[in-house]
């Protein structure tokens, strides 16, 4: 009896660490910086308003999810998709990724 009591205290010790082993459904915002500025993506809905315009730049580098991009890098889009400004304002940008979507990104608050 007490090798079978043994057994199930190990048994339930390796589950328990093996339970505690998963990772969390943890998300990452996905961010581009351009000219030192922080964009992150949004809800917001492209509509007739959100007009692109000119070509700013290029992602250069494309930085692990958990590591905060530098300028000209994402931790979201590979390296050589295009980052355009927004007609009439600079709150957000659009990324147009290496399938040809376009991705509008808002500008972080702390960049204000």
């Amino acid at each position: 009896m007490r090798k079978f009591s043994v057994f199930l205290f190990i048994l339930s010790t390796i589950l328990l660490g093996a339970c505690n082993g998963q990772t969390d459904n943890i998300t990452y915002a996905m961010i581009v910086v351009v000219h030192n500025k922080e964009y992150n993506g949004t809800e917001t809905v492209k509509d007739e308003g959100i007009k692109m315009g000119e070509l700013i730049g290029e992602i250069e580098k494309e930085t692990p999810v958990d590591v905060m991009p530098e300028n000209n890098q994402s931790n979201s889009f590979e390296v050589s998709s295009k980052i355009y400004s927004v007609q009439g304002t600079d709150q957000y940008i659009i990324v147009l990724d290496k399938d040809n979507e376009e991705h509008l990104l808002e500008r972080a608050p702390s960049d204000e």
